[in-house]
């Protein structure tokens, strides 16, 4: 148990001794006021929920695109089965 206590103890003290260079060697950085200015005439002065509505108009966008063309393969599949189904019929009575 004292090896188990010894490791321990030496273990929090090489992490002490790594926690205090780091904390001395990485300091907050903060960007440049330009690079705030131009990201803020980026963003514009919108707020989160017209982001968030933006995003779910793009969604809504999709789904209805994808829709139509889900409903259009399946009008098309009816279709050709109908041709098929009674053109076949005329075909073979001529």
């Amino acid at each position: 148990m004292k090896r188990l206590e010894k490791r321990i103890e030496s273990a929090k003290e090489q992490v002490d001794t790594l926690e205090k260079t780091l904390s001395g060697a990485l300091k907050p950085v903060h960007p440049p006021a330009d690079v705030i200015q131009r990201l803020k005439n980026r963003i514009g002065s919108l707020e989160p929920y017209h982001i968030a509505k933006r995003l779910t108009n793009w969604e809504l966008w999709i789904i209805t695109v994808g829709s139509v063309m889900s409903v259009a393969m399946v009008i098309l599949t009816i279709a050709r089965a109908i041709y098929y189904f009674f053109g076949r019929q005329r075909g073979s009575t001529a």
